[in-house]
């Protein structure tokens, strides 16, 4: 009797309590990402953009900015829009529109693309991201103007960088042309340019 009493005993005491081990489920609030885009309103998805635009320790993976789906192209179009944001925090929306894509994302993309007046952290971005949904002969129209004439040379360089990944046929020319007419100081950001082009 007292041994079937102490093992109920601690059956009871046992129930509900989690290893001290143990992993959050995925219904845990900390676990951010576990909740379904379809399950959230649109001031949760605004509230996860934020939160996802202000981690620094933890990398945001583009399938996290996937999952939250459509309804987060908006704030993520403001915030890569406003002047009078950080340009780190409107380079990661710019590239969070690139992981999550649409025709609404990419029109953004090129837009800062084509803002002379933007920072480099925001253009490069948007060179970056819009080498990933332009074709390679759209890659060129867009990125040799900037290769040639963007007054920024780490711009230039970027540029350069994804052209020579996207279309190296028609843009590694135009590369080694920029690269001879480049100061010396600025040669050395053509490295991986130079490198997709076929020279070391």
């Amino acid at each position: 009797m007292i041994s079937t009493a102490t093992t109920l005993l601690v059956l009871t005491l046992g129930i509900g309590a989690p290893a001290r081990n143990a992993r959050p489920s995925a219904a845990t609030p900390a676990v951010e990402g576990a909740a379904p885009a379809a399950s959230l309103s649109q001031v949760e998805v605004n509230g996860r953009v934020d939160a996802y635009l202000r981690s620094i320790d933890t990398p945001i993976g583009a399938e996290r900015w996937r999952a939250l789906g459509p309804a987060a192209v908006a704030p993520l179009e403001a915030i890569a829009n406003d002047a009078d944001a950080f340009p780190s925090r409107r380079a990661k929306a710019v590239a969070a529109l690139s992981a999550i894509g649409g025709a609404r994302a990419q029109k953004v993309i090129l837009g800062r693309l084509r803002a002379e007046g933007d920072e480099y952290a925001v253009r490069a971005s948007a060179a970056r991201a819009a080498g990933h949904f332009l074709s390679a002969s759209a890659a060129a129209k867009e990125l040799r103007p900037i290769l040639q004439r963007a007054s920024d040379p780490r711009l230039r360089a970027t540029a350069a960088e994804v052209l020579a990944r996207k279309a190296p046929r028609s843009a590694c020319g135009d590369i080694r042309t920029q690269v001879a007419r480049e100061k010396e100081s600025a040669k050395a950001s053509y490295g991986k340019a130079l490198e997709s082009c076929g020279e070391e």
